[in-house]
């Protein structure tokens, strides 16, 4: 009997496991249950039968109840071939899909989705139950984060309702980006998971939520979901993982969050919240794996410490950015298995290194950047075995790297930068055998490339070691096969580039600019994974070379080398190109089409200050479309280049300088709208420029023959210079703009007339105003007043007339001011002395002044007082009615460079105290009443004649005219350096001689006032106080040399 029992138990339990097995895999919890008492009962023969027979009993038992069910679940997969999909569910699921669809998101998952499919269970990214049919799951994640899009019109439709076995929903990275989070989600009350990240979904998270007693996964963090956290989440106690990090959630975390016993994962990092009791609640979480509460305010800056210690099981802590402090040596008396430590951008001393000592043995990641580490690196680091990834950047570390580094043998990633490290970068780095990331940069660090380079560092993917003192030049570096990043801009590199490279490289990112590299470009054959390479400010010469082998090469700076020609077309093979930049170089070549045939992805161009020539037929099309096209100084002209017409998204355009000599054609007006810089000074081009309003920011006419009247002021400029032209009319532009957030206006050298507008209130953010040489009428008005910020000022040669308004007092930040050749009358005021505490050049010549001079303006011992003009460099009240002496106290003007006192009717002796002005370059007292002696064994003496011609009553050197009772001086011949006064530019120009030859100008505005005060070099510095400095830089290189030295 037992033996055909048994017999029969073995068949039919080895059909039962055969037929599980081949059906499923979720049949294997069954077949190991099935197969236990099996086990038992043949392997434990000392068993006695009385056990088991019941034991083979429930077998048997167990195996015909299932019998059943599987026939059952075969019929099933059998019905399921031909639809395995409930229609209801499917119609549902096509609904959803139109609202997402609508807003282009997600389509390549979706073109599963059609509705001639009745199988709805095959679509991408719906899972079905096996055994009912139902979905499931629901997931349209995407890894990557979707661009903010105001256009896109999505919707997360309530269909989702009629999928009621959803359990798994996971929308993330899909734009939700005008939607609020759906109530009906809280009617899902099966879900298990819940994904809305990276969708810009806003709004709070409403109530219903809490209905998701079955949630063990909620993900809303890189969102704009903003409020208080919600108290409800704490209800939700089923839950595992909770991410809310990177949204608007601000207010303090609510206590209930103790109530998620069960948590593992906790995220509530990079939002505006703050801590509650001190994170007691936090302790309650005995399952937490992983924390990030970064950017919340700890109340209690070392209570970090405590969370280490009173929640063991934690392994990952992100604290970036909580105020946190060094922890006290008391807090050493614990035991962890913590792995990761982020704790960036807080208060953390040097202090922490020997309380990281007990986490030697665990820890391996630490992130201690930003910081506020001193003193040197303890070599106690290098008793940190299980550390892989270290980063101290951002600190105030010095003295060399530790030798005990390279006992890091499991070290992938290392960030040393910005510190004050110095030394040679030690050999010993190579023994580093598993560093990928290594980041030297902004250090001290010295040594030579190309030891560093050469070294074994067999899986070295990233070196960066940018703002060092390192030597050398730049090896083979295709034999270094692992590297895909280099970056050594910024340090004392020389030499030679290798002539060529002997392998293939993997290289991706190479920047070798801001050194001192030499000689010919080498081709980059081998090089074509090479998206980026930067090879700027160096003084690499002759051709450029050629690109072919560089097909993947997306960025290519050439900027400011020796480069001569440009004759490879390989350029215009990079399809992926995106940015070219060769401006700064003295290439010396034509451009044609091939040059720039196949640049399909061209966004940005800059070729300025170059020779080149650019012969591009007028019908030529150009197959990019670019973002930013700076072609100053280029030959361009005479024709305006109509080559640029179909440029329909160019953000920033400079053809400043390039020879046109042509009229603005109609085209260029459905460009200038999608423009925030234009700047087309320097040419020849005629005609009236009525631009769009659109988003420019800064805009340079200057030095064309653009006419009629102003065009309106565009509301969100910030720059504008149409001097030099011939605009006319008044200025009935500004009457009409309010709140403009303009800085720096210049109107000057047009044919503009009127009175000045009275609305300066408007325009309160101005820096620079030069509305000169014009013809202006009427009295400067009072709501001048209201510029503040106003440092510049130059209302010069126009015919403005009355007293120096008294609000200009209010302009305290002025440092240059030019009210010469104008009408101007009254005294000269006594607060300019007393409230411009910062000019440092006022120039009043040529108008109808009188009085004395105040002796307000001579009281500058320091900045304490705000009377005092310490920084005044140049004085010019010149051909003016002012009488009287001079002040004594001139002499305290110590930073004066120039003085013109001319043409008035000043009397009384020269100051004595004007011997100690030792800065002096430049001084007029021609043409006035003063008598006595020239003060003699000074530089006064050193002037020229010129200087104090037209005063009867002045004796001593330089003049010939003997004071009483000297002895019959020798006679004095004319200096060479005497010039006869040919009127103010003669009078700049001396000034600035002197200037060059003495190097003068200690200070920045020393300088800028320098070019101001010569009309030639007056557009220049406009420009320089823009920041511009490539404009500088061609002037100087072509006009430096009219001075002789």
């Amino acid at each position: 009997m037992k033996s055909k029992f048994l017999v029969y138990f073995s068949a039919v339990f080895d059909m039962n496991i055969h037929h599980l097995a081949t059906k499923s895999l979720r049949a294997l919890p069954v077949i190991y249950l099935l197969s236990f008492p099996f086990l038992i009962s043949g392997t434990v023969t000392v068993m006695r039968m009385s056990v088991i027979y019941p034991l083979h009993a429930l077998v048997v038992i167990i195996l015909l109840c299932m019998k059943p069910l599987s026939f059952g679940s075969e019929t099933s997969s059998m019905n399921n071939k031909t639809m395995r999909c409930i229609e209801m569910e499917r119609k549902a699921l096509l609904v959803f899909k139109q609202g997402v669809v609508s807003g282009t998101q997600r389509q390549d998952l979706l073109l599963s989705w059609k509705n001639e499919d009745e199988d709805c269970c095959k679509w991408k990214g719906v899972v079905c139950d096996d055994q009912n049919g139902h979905v499931t799951h629901l997931d349209l994640s995407s890894p990557y984060t979707p661009p903010y899009s105001f256009g896109s019109d999505v919707s997360i439709s309530h269909s989702l309702l009629d999928l009621p076995f959803l359990k798994y929903l996971d929308l993330s990275g899909t734009f939700f980006g005008r939607l609020k989070i759906p109530e009906f989600i809280g009617s899902l009350t099966r879900l298990v998971h819940l994904d809305l990240s990276r969708t810009y979904i806003r709004g709070p998270i409403p109530y219903q939520i809490g209905n998701l007693t079955n949630l063990r996964y909620l993900n809303v963090s890189q969102s704009n979901i903003y409020g208080p956290l919600p108290k409800f989440i704490g209800s939700l106690n089923s839950l595992r993982h909770l991410d809310l990090s990177h949204s608007l959630f601000s207010g303090v975390i609510p206590q209930e969050l103790e109530k998620l016993f069960k948590l593992q994962h906790l995220d509530l990092g990079y939002n505006f919240l703050a801590s509650s009791r001190n994170f007691e609640w936090l302790f309650n979480l005995h399952d937490l794996v992983y924390l990030d509460i970064s950017y919340v305010n700890m109340a209690h800056p070392s209570i970090w410490v405590s969370f280490i210690q009173r929640i063991p099981s934690i392994s990952v802590m992100q604290l970036n950015y909580c105020n946190l402090s060094s922890p006290f040596p008391t807090s050493s008396n614990f035991s962890t298995s913590i792995s990761a430590l982020h704790l960036q951008g807080n208060h953390i001393n040097s202090s922490i290194f020997n309380w990281l000592s007990h986490l030697h043995g665990s820890l391996e990641v630490l992130d201690l950047s930003y910081n506020m580490l001193a003193g040197r690196i303890p070599h106690s680091f290098g008793h940190m075995a299980a550390i892989t990834h270290l980063n101290l950047g951002h600190n105030l570390l010095n003295g060399p790297i530790p030798v005990s580094f390279s006992l890091l043998t499991d070290l992938t990633y290392l960030d040393l930068s910005a510190n004050h490290l110095n030394g040679v970068l030690p050999k010993s780095l190579h023994n580093l055998s598993s560093l990928k990331v290594a980041d030297f940069s902004s250090n001290n660090l010295t040594g030579n490339l190309e030891d560093l380079l050469l070294g074994p560092l067999a899986l070295l993917e990233e070196l960066f070691v940018s703002e060092n003192q390192l030597t050398g030049s730049l090896p083979d570096i295709t034999q270094v096969s692992s590297l895909r990043k280099f970056q050594a801009t910024s340090n004392e590199l020389n030499g030679y580039l290798p002539t060529a490279f002997e392998h293939y490289s993997g290289l991706v990112f190479l920047d070798l600019s801001n050194n001192h590299l030499r000689g010919s470009l080498p081709d980059f054959t081998g090089f074509s994974s090479l998206e980026i390479l930067y090879l700027d400010g160096n003084e690499f010469s002759r051709n450029l070379p050629d690109f072919s082998g560089c097909s993947s090469l997306q960025e290519l700076r050439l900027r400011g080398n020796q480069l001569t020609e440009w004759e490879t077309k390989s350029t215009g093979q990079l399809s992926h190109l995106i940015e070219l930049d060769l401006s700064m170089n003295s290439i010396h070549s034509t451009i044609s089409e091939a040059h720039l045939s196949n640049l399909t992805s061209l966004g940005y161009m800059s070729t300025s200050y170059n020779s080149l020539t650019f012969e591009l037929s007028s019908e030529w099309l150009p197959p990019f479309q670019l973002r930013k096209l700076s072609l100053a100084s280029c030959k361009l002209g005479p024709k305006f280049p109509n080559w640029i017409r179909n440029q329909e998204y160019i953000d920033h355009l400079d053809i400043s300088n390039s020879q046109i000599s042509d009229t603005i054609p109609m085209w260029f007006w459905n460009i200038s709208s999608s423009l925030s810089l234009l700047n087309l000074s320097s040419n020849q081009i005629t005609g009236k420029f009525p631009w769009k309003d659109g988003h420019i920011r800064e805009i340079d006419l200057s030095s064309n023959f653009f006419d009629g009247p102003l065009p309106p002021i565009p509301t969100k400029c910030s720059k504008i210079n149409l001097s030099r032209n011939r605009f006319s009319g008044t200025l009935l532009s500004l009457s009409v703009v309010k709140d403009i957030s303009l800085r720096f206006l210049d109107f000057s050298h047009n044919q503009l007339s009127g009175t000045l507008p009275d609305n300066w209130i408007y325009f309160q953010g101005l820096v620079f105003l030069n509305l000169g040489y014009n013809n202006f009428s009427g009295t400067i008005p009072e709501s001048i007043g209201h510029l503040a910020s106003l440092e510049t000022l130059i209302l010069r040669n126009n015919m403005l007339y009355g007293e120096l308004p008294a609000s200009l007092r209010n302009c305290s930040s002025l440092g240059f001011v030019d009210f010469g050749l104008n009408k101007l009358s009254g005294k000269v005021p006594l607060w300019i002395g007393e409230n411009l505490m910062h000019l440092y050049a006022l120039i009043l010549k040529s108008n109808r002044l009188y009085g004395r001079i105040p002796f307000e303006i001579c009281r500058l011992s320091n900045l304490i007082g705000i009377t005092r003009l310490v920084e005044l460099k140049g004085l010019n009240l010149s051909g003016n009615g002012l009488h009287g002496a001079v002040p004594l106290e001139i002499g305290q003007l110590k930073a004066l460079e120039s003085l013109d006192l001319s043409a008035n009717k000043f009397t009384g002796e020269i100051p004595l105290s004007m011997s100690g002005l030792n800065f002096l370059a430049f001084l007029n007292l021609s043409n006035n009443n003063f008598l006595g002696r020239i003060p003699s064994g000074t530089q006064l003496q050193g002037f020229s004649i010129s200087t104090y011609q037209g005063n009867r009553g002045l004796c001593g050197k330089p003049l010939t005219d003997i004071c009483p009772g000297d002895e019959p001086a020798d006679h004095v011949q004319p200096s060479v350096e005497e010039y006869e006064d040919d009127g103010d530019d003669s009078e700049y120009e001396r000034w600035l001689y002197v200037s060059i030859v003495l190097g003068f100008s200690a200070t920045f505005w020393g300088f800028i006032g320098t070019l101001v005060l010569n009309r030639r070099w007056r557009y220049a510095y406009y420009l320089f106080l823009d920041n511009l400095k490539e404009r500088l830089y061609v002037w100087v290189a072509m006009h430096i040399s009219r001075f002789p030295l």
